[in-house]
């Protein structure tokens, strides 16, 4: 993060830059490429964020199923399509589509063949305890 305009040297700036060019594209899950935009413990103060992502999955890539027991997430697809199953759910997104996984239940994520599937990722900590499938229809 980078240090903003009329800060003193040392200050506790609340206000974080993060260049898009200072931040390394990483392998993930599956065939998953993640730029890690923010980390809770990485900065100055407290946050119910955990983590800000920007990932791309190549064409026909898929990352690997998993879950979060106690982080629900929201995703806003940039460019591209694909398939994303939650539990036993399974709907197409394409750019412009938002999703939101709720904590502890199992999700994946596959592009479509022919482009890159690109999203941005936002997570929080869930509050009070998280349900996963329980009640659901």
């Amino acid at each position: 993060m980078t240090e903003q305009d009329g800060a003193a040297a040392g200050e506790d700036v609340r206000l974080l830059v993060q260049p898009y060019s200072a931040i390394d594209e990483q392998a993930s899950r599956g065939e998953l490429k993640v730029r890690r935009i923010f980390t809770a413990g990485d900065v100055p103060f407290e946050s119910s964020l955990q983590f800000i992502l920007h990932n791309r999955l190549p064409a026909g890539g898929r990352n690997e199923r998993h879950i979060h027991d106690d982080v629900e997430k929201v995703y806003y697809f940039l460019s591209g399509s694909g398939e994303v199953s939650c539990g036993p759910w399974t709907s197409h997104v394409s750019g412009g589509d938002f999703i939101f996984f709720p904590a502890a239940i199992e999700h994946e994520i596959q592009a479509d063949e022919g482009s890159d599937l690109e999203f941005i990722v936002c997570a929080a900590r869930a509050q009070g305890e998280p349900r996963g499938l329980d009640g659901a229809g």
